[in-house]
C-alpha cells in the first residue's frame, strides 16, 4: 500500500494513537456501521473466535497432531 505523504511545508500532524493500518480499519468499520452494513458486536465475535479458536496458535497444534498421525504405524 502507499505511504501517507504531505508536500513540503505541510503543517498537517496526526494526533491519534493508531498506526496507519489501525486508523484505516477503524475508519472502514465506522463507515460500514453507519451505513448499517455491519454490526460491531458481530465483528468483535468473529475476531474473538479467530483469536481463540482458529488463529495461528491453534495452527501449531494442528500441524503437531498431523505429524503424530503420519509417524504412527497405523496412521
Amino acid at each position: 500500500m502507499s505511504e501517507h505523504h504531505h508536500g513540503e511545508g505541510s503543517d498537517h500532524h496526526h494526533d491519534n494513537h493508531f498506526t496507519d493500518m489501525e486508523a484505516r480499519v477503524k475508519a472502514l468499520e465506522t463507515v460500514l456501521t453507519e451505513k448499517g452494513l455491519i454490526d460491531p458486536a458481530a465483528i468483535d465475535a468473529i475476531v474473538e473466535t479467530y483469536e481463540t479458536k482458529i488463529g495461528p496458535r491453534n495452527g501449531a497444534r494442528v500441524v503437531a497432531k498431523g505429524g503424530l498421525i503420519r509417524s504412527s504405524p497405523t496412521g
